[in-house]
């Protein structure tokens, strides 16, 4: 048979109705006296099981009842015996073949055109090369059989057969089907038919060419991608490449192979059911914009997707991997992810993947690292390092000679001068650490006291009166004294739990004339310090780990002693934050 003439057929009895057959559509023969009182129906209930996710399968149709006592005679038959009709439109008298195509396919009974479409559909199941379009639970099965038979029984004539399902632009729109895929679904039908009628003796060389012929016209309207190359899926090489390409242990080449190989990451997979994680990765990788999809399993005749089934679908990643751990207790790093990502490129790079095609595969596996590693979570996207947000050009009055804040500090955030700092939200709203850098003007760093409150309110004292030998001077405003040394907003410091020195030593050797961050010998370079709590509350940043980044923050300056002014300047608060809550 020409495969001009098959194609429209191959798709139509397969691919193309998977969605055209709506649940409740409807397909009728009217006529049981004319076609020897065999029915069908449409819709799910043509479905045995009754169950919508498992297999295409056919309707069987059922030979109505007679009695010896009624016999049917309305319609062209002629009664012959009780119980029996015959049509003598379809019935030859000269000993040839029927003269209609119904017939000679074996009409509507189990035998004839059901018969044709359940084995087409057993040859299309296990062909990896068109059944991602038929292996999910969202496909009506019995549907599916019904529009085909029916579809098929139609273009035959036989009596009171219609199709009433979508049409089939409307059928195979978005379904992405290459030409490939469309002579793929002819090999199977025409293999299906050839048995057919190797059991149907009176089906003659004529009726292919009629049938194709017939609907041949409908290519136009079912092939999306005619040049096989409109997808990843189909550039890849459709299934059966992305399950080679996924592979198995002793499969050289082959994804799953090279991570047996790997030490690094080799006993995650200890006990892992190679069959089903072949099935399961190869769904997900031709799920990317191809037939299939993830999640959504049947139970396929073997030896199509072995390890799934109806009841037991691949789960997504956060429950697959989900306290997985190696040999040593350890759980999935980021590394770990990467030695997994790197086996995948090397097995594409030996299967020959182009490079955009990589690029697109790799774009589906990368968000998956947030469902694959375990906390802490620094998988790529996940970590901001170094947000600064700023308050600059304040020239706030610490302490000037009559001004309210002149020697107020009690200890209470109401006694100081506090400035809001508000943070945006980035999607990425989790502290991981925080630095807070302060340039301000001021004669006594042993008066200034600092706090940080969180938009939880969580407080802490960063800097409390540096300077004391031998015990931190209490939280109250009261008690004299820290160290004399200046600041100037000049020479800003920062406070950082990463620093070597301690804010308890700031201006530790300097005159009072001397400025802290400039007239230290040796430098501290970068003038960075460690929180000092002194007597106030809190420990040090943190206390902010895993506390909400986004929204208010308040940095609050407090003095404690008359006679030494100062003004700030400017405040940079920098958070590293995340995702996920460390």
């Amino acid at each position: 048979m020409q495969s001009k003439t098959l194609k429209s057929l191959a798709l139509l009895t397969g691919l193309g109705l998977l969605p055209a057959c709506p649940g409740d559509t409807a397909t009728t023969v009217t006529d049981t006296e004319a076609t020897g009182g065999s029915t069908t129906s449409g819709g799910p209930s043509s479905d045995p099981s009754g169950d919508p996710t498992t297999v295409p399968t056919t309707t069987n149709t059922t030979p109505a009842e007679t009695t010896d006592e009624t016999v049917t005679t309305s319609g062209p038959g002629t009664t012959t015996d009780p119980g029996t009709t015959t049509d003598p439109s379809t019935t030859a008298t000269t000993g040839g073949p029927p003269d209609n195509l119904c017939v000679r396919l074996g009409g509507m009974e189990m035998e004839g055109i059901p018969a044709l479409v359940t084995n087409f559909f057993g040859k299309a199941l296990i062909n990896d090369k068109i059944n991602g379009y038929f292996l999910n639970s969202d496909v009506d099965a019995g549907a599916l059989g019904t529009c085909v038979i029916n579809q098929l029984g139609a273009l035959a004539e036989c009596p009171g057969v219609t199709y009433d399902c979508k049409n089939m632009l409307d059928a195979h729109a978005g379904l992405g089907i290459s030409q490939q895929d469309f002579d793929d679904f002819v090999v199977d039908f025409v293999a299906a038919y050839d048995e057919h009628a190797a059991t149907h003796p009176d089906l003659t060389p004529d009726d292919k060419t009629t049938i194709g012929t017939a609907l041949g016209g409908m290519a136009v309207d079912i092939v999306e991608d005619a040049t096989n190359d409109a997808t990843v899926y189909q550039r890849v090489g459709r299934k059966p490449a992305i399950k080679a390409l996924i592979g198995m242990p002793g499969e050289a080449g082959s994804f799953v192979h090279n991570v047996a190989l790997n030490d690094a990451i080799n006993t995650f997979f200890a006990n892992s059911m190679f069959d089903r994680l072949n099935t399961c990765l190869t769904r997900q990788v031709s799920g990317i914009d191809g037939p299939t999809k993830y999640g959504m399993e049947v139970t396929a005749p073997a030896p199509a997707d072995p390890g799934v089934a109806m009841d037991n679908v691949c789960r997504d990643m956060k429950t697959t991997h989900l306290g997985l751990q190696d040999l040593m207790m350890g759980v999935i790093t980021i590394e770990d992810f990467v030695a997994l990502v790197t086996d995948l490129v090397t097995a594409m790079d030996t299967f020959a993947v182009p490079m955009a095609e990589q690029d697109a595969i790799l774009a589906v596996l990368g968000p998956m690292c947030d469902d694959i590693v375990a906390d802490p979570n620094t998988c790529p996207g996940n970590t901001k390092l170094d947000d600064l947000t700023e308050a600059v050009d304040l020239n706030l009055a610490i302490d000037n000679l009559g001004d309210k804040w002149d020697d107020k500090y009690n200890g209470k955030l109401d006694s100081m001068l506090c400035v809001t700092i508000p943070v945006v939200d980035t999607g990425l709203n989790f502290v991981q650490a925080v630095r807070l850098k302060v340039g301000m003007d001021h004669t006594f760093v042993g008066d200034i006291t600092i706090k940080v409150v969180a938009p939880d309110n969580t407080l802490l004292t960063a800097l409390g009166r540096p300077g004391p030998e031998v015990m931190p001077i209490p939280d109250n405003g009261v008690q004299c004294c820290g160290d004399d040394s200046n600041l100037l907003a000049t020479f800003p410091f920062t406070l950082n739990n990463a620093a070597i020195a301690n804010g308890k030593d700031m201006g530790k050797g300097l005159t009072n004339v001397q400025v802290i961050c400039k007239d230290e010998n040796p430098k501290i370079d970068p003038c960075q310090f460690k929180p000092y709590k002194g007597g106030g509350p809190g420990t040090d940043f943190n206390d902010f780990k895993g506390k909400a980044a986004n929204g208010d923050w308040k940095v609050c300056f407090g003095d404690s002693g008359k006679g030494d002014y100062g003004k700030l300047q400017y405040i940079g608060l920098t958070l590293d934050r995340v995702k996920y809550a460390p």
